[in-house]
């Protein structure tokens, strides 16, 4: 619930305060060019049809990401985890520095931070090869770090996906509430069903893939209790 709550905070501050006219514009402009589908001119067109498209053009989003979650969930059935973890490293630092990156080059260019491009890019560089090492190995790194780095993974998407225009967005945020619970909730959604397979005894590792709350020291899923007990057997 922490998690949840300080990512809602933290994603809502960041698209107010991290924004401006211009930087919203042209992100709007970049957002509607690599993702929607159709384009209405608001200034023109009915609030019917405004809507209609908005939900049409969200409705090819989710089912977009609907379907990758499913290619997870098999890749996972199968122990395709090389493949996997691989789309997931790649993934991650794809986020982290890119899209991380145009967040950090906004906040620099709105609050004229002094800061020379080779140190931007070292630190951008640092930042998102430290987090795919708290988020993908984690073995030596503190559980806070890794947490909060997919707290600040949740708080850039939601940042970028704020750029698309007002109609969009609204839609957007319907349709994965809509998802969301139908992926958690019925029988054959995909995040109910990778929960159940990471919850096997014999499932491998899969950092990253879930946002995992701290457990006491005693505690262990199932699927790694297993192995430790496959790993002591005589």
């Amino acid at each position: 619930m922490l998690a949840v709550m300080l990512t809602m905070i933290l994603s809502s501050l960041a698209v107010v305060y991290i924004n401006n006219e211009q930087t919203l514009q042209t992100g709007e402009e970049a957002m509607n060019e690599a993702y929607i589908v159709w384009s209405t001119d608001e200034s023109s067109e009915s609030i019917g049809k405004t809507l209609a498209v908005s939900l049409g053009n969200a409705l090819i989003m989710v089912s977009g990401i609907c379907a990758m979650t499913y290619v997870i969930v098999l890749l996972f059935r199968f122990r395709c985890m090389k493949l996997l973890i691989g789309y997931m490293i790649l993934s991650s630092a794809t986020l982290l520095g890119f899209l991380g990156g145009s967040l950090f080059e906004v906040a620099i260019y709105i609050y004229h931070v002094p800061l020379d491009n080779f140190t931007f890019f070292g630190l951008l560089y640092n930042f998102a090869v430290v987090g795919v090492i708290a988020i993908f190995w984690a073995e030596g790194v503190p559980t806070y770090i890794t947490q909060g780095y997919l707290v600040v993974t949740s708080v850039i998407l939601a940042w970028q996906l704020a750029h698309f225009d007002v109609w969009t967005t609204w839609s957007l945020l319907v349709m994965l509430a809509l998802y969301d619970l139908c992926a958690v909730l019925t029988p054959c959604g995909p995040l109910k069903a990778l929960v159940n397979l990471m919850s096997e005894d014999d499932s491998p590792e899969m950092p990253g893939l879930l946002y995992e709350a701290e457990l006491p020291s005693d505690a262990r899923r199932p699927g790694v209790s297993q192995q430790i007990r496959s790993q002591n057997a005589p």
